[in-house]
């Protein structure tokens, strides 16, 4: 894989944040939140549809949406990158907790944006090769509702990474003038 576009490296350091902050041990919790409901969810949605009891129809205009979020993630990516970039050059903040916090933060929502490319691409496919009149079959169903709630469960724990960053301000050394 050409190293120009591998993700690798984005996803590694995205699970590696689900660890317990206090032990720094892997947490299975966050496993089963993050990975396990999301599929459950895809399964369940994928099953209903076998059965006729859940249906989506012209994905296409999910498109434009998530593209839109997805952009918007990357542009707030980018003012983390900055954010992370001025406490790690701050020699009394590189190794304060804020920054640990800010780093995975920074790999979260590398992992998000991904996650956001991905369903689109993915929903382009799909609209391009079923009518807009006819139901997304089951796997396209899994598929779509997995992705889809596993960026909203990662955007969701961007949320609570921010927030805990912000929580930590009282306790950053003040500034030298």
């Amino acid at each position: 894989m050409s190293e120009k576009w591998n993700i690798g490296d984005i996803a590694a350091a995205h699970f590696r944040t689900y660890v317990d902050a206090r032990t720094g041990k892997r947490r299975r919790s966050d496993y089963l939140a993050f990975v396990g409901l999301p599929v459950f969810l895809g399964v369940l949605t994928g099953a209903l549809r076998h059965f006729d009891r859940f249906a989506l129809y012209d994905v296409s205009k999910l498109v434009g949406g998530i593209g839109i979020f997805t952009g918007l993630l990357f542009g707030l990516l980018t003012n983390v990158f900055t954010l992370s970039l001025r406490l790690q050059r701050d020699d009394d903040l590189a190794d304060h907790k804020t920054t640990r916090s800010i780093k995975e933060l920074f790999a979260n929502l590398s992992w998000a944006v991904c996650v956001g490319l991905s369903l689109v691409v993915l929903l382009v496919a799909c609209s391009s090769i079923n009518n807009s009149q006819n139901r997304v079959s089951e796997w396209w169903t899994a598929i779509l509702v997995t992705l889809f709630a596993h960026l909203i469960l990662t955007v969701l724990m961007s949320l609570k990474r921010l927030w805990m960053a912000h929580s930590q301000i009282p306790l950053l050394p003040p500034k030298e003038k």
